[in-house]
């Protein structure tokens, strides 16, 4: 049942959905960051999560910024999505430095290196790797949605001069 009128009903519905977006990938990457900085400090059991307090203060700075892209988003400001591309660009790095992290010592392991013998890949598998698959997949088809509906509105306009 939806509700007539209101605040939400008013936002267009490519906004509302970077908006959701921006919130869940947020929180998403902050929760996780924060588990992290826990366990990392001794606070927690480290049995099931990693230990790695840099790694979290990382996670909630991409977090910031995905949350930062909420209100220009629900305000419908173009701004908005910017917050979404450094977010997903920052948590990229991330992906990318985790998977240079993960080929080393998968190396090292194959290599039969001493410190490597007990390597696991599960021990490698951080939030950052693991956040970042689901921002690609959803990130890439908003973005082009968001670029055709640009162009359907610039042709509708008769170019831009």
């Amino acid at each position: 049942m939806a509700k007539s009128g209101g605040f939400y009903s008013s936002i267009s519905s490519g906004f509302k959905t970077a908006a959701i977006f921006a919130a869940l990938a947020g929180a998403s990457y902050g929760i996780l960051g924060v588990l992290q900085i826990i366990v990392g400090i001794g606070l927690v059991n480290p049995n099931a999560l990693i230990s790695d307090p840099i790694g979290g203060i990382m996670l909630v700075v991409v977090a910031l910024v995905f949350i930062s892209g909420v209100r220009p988003l629900l305000g419908e400001n173009q701004e908005g999505y910017a917050y979404l591309a450094v977010g997903a660009i920052l948590g990229g790095i991330l992906f990318v430095l985790q998977l240079i992290i993960l080929g080393t010592n998968a190396l090292g392991w194959w290599l039969q290196l001493e410190d490597w013998s007990e390597w696991i890949l599960l021990s490698d598998l951080t939030p950052a790797l693991l956040l970042f698959i689901p921002v690609l997949l959803v990130s890439i088809p908003m973005h082009r949605e968001e670029r055709g509906e640009k162009a359907k509105t610039d042709n509708e306009k008769g170019g831009i001069d």
